[in-house]
C-alpha cells in the first residue's frame, strides 16, 4: 500500500511540475473548425443586393507569434476559408401561378488573408498555465466570389439561362478574437478560441451572359463578416 501511495504521489507532483509550464519566447500555431455568417454577409434574400447569401463554412489558420514579456506578444497569421450558398437562397419563388421552374448551381466563396497584429494572455491560475487570451489583428483579404448558373423555364415564354462569373478582389480585412490557451509544457499548448473577422470587398464589374449575351454589373461591394470558432494547437520553437 505503501508503494502505491508512494507512486500515485511521484505521479501527481510530476503532472503538477509538468503542467505549470509558461510559453515560450516564440511559438507557431494552427486551427481549424467551423466559420459562421454574419451580418450582411448572412444574409439570404436573393433579391437583396447586399446579401451574401452564405452558409455555415469552415476555416483553417496558421501563424507565428513571438512574447514580448510573459503575457503579451505579436503574431502574423494566415487564415483560409470556404462557404457554400444557402439552397434556401438560390431557391427563391417564382412569380406565383407562374407555373414555372428555375434551377440554380454554384460554387463557393473562397478567402484567404494574411494578418499581423497584437496577442495578450491573463493567466487565470498561479501556474501560469491556464489563461485567457486576446488578439487583434489586420491585413489583407483576397477573395472569390462564387460562380452561379441559372436556368428558367416560363410557359408561354420559353427557356433562358444565365451565367454570373466568379469575381477575384483584395480588400483590408481585421480580426478580434478572445479565448483560453492551456499550457502543457513549454513547448506544447492547446486553445479554445473565437475569432469575429470582417471586410468589406469592392469587386470589379462582374460579368454576366443571359443567353448568350454579355451584361456588366456595375461593381458590387460585399461585406464578409464571419464568427470563426475552433480548437488549436501551439508548438514552441
Amino acid at each position: 500500500m505503501k508503494k502505491i501511495l508512494l507512486s500515485i504521489l511521484l505521479f501527481s507532483a510530476s503532472f503538477t511540475a509538468f503542467s505549470q509550464s509558461t510559453p515560450g519566447k516564440s511559438a507557431v500555431f494552427i486551427g481549424l473548425g467551423p466559420s459562421l455568417p454574419v451580418g450582411q454577409f448572412s444574409l439570404k434574400d436573393a433579391t437583396n443586393d447586399d446579401a451574401g447569401l452564405a452558409a455555415v463554412g469552415f476555416y483553417l489558420d496558421f501563424g507565428y507569434q513571438y512574447h514580448f514579456s510573459k503575457n503579451v506578444g505579436a503574431i502574423a497569421m494566415f487564415k483560409g476559408k470556404i462557404y457554400g450558398l444557402s439552397k434556401d437562397a438560390l431557391n427563391y419563388a417564382l412569380p406565383t401561378g407562374s407555373g414555372g421552374s428555375m434551377s440554380v448551381e454554384s460554387s463557393t466563396w473562397k478567402m484567404g488573408a494574411i494578418l499581423g497584429g497584437l496577442s495578450q494572455r491573463l493567466p487565470l491560475i498561479k501556474s501560469n498555465a491556464f489563461a485567457m487570451e486576446f488578439r487583434e489583428a489586420a491585413g489583407v483579404q483576397f477573395t472569390s466570389s462564387p460562380r452561379m448558373s441559372f436556368n428558367f423555364n416560363l410557359p408561354e415564354i420559353g427557356s433562358f439561362s444565365a451565367i454570373q462569373e466568379s469575381q477575384l478582389a483584395s480588400s483590408f480585412a481585421y480580426l478580434l478574437g478572445v479565448g483560453f490557451s492551456y499550457q502543457i509544457n513549454s513547448h506544447l499548448g492547446l486553445k479554445l478560441y473565437g475569432d469575429y473577422n470582417n471586410s468589406n470587398v469592392k469587386f470589379k464589374d462582374v460579368t454576366a451572359t443571359i443567353d448568350g449575351s454579355t451584361t456588366i454589373i456595375a461593381s458590387p461591394h460585399q461585406r464578409t463578416g464571419t464568427i470563426d470558432v475552433g480548437l488549436g494547437l501551439t508548438i514552441g520553437l
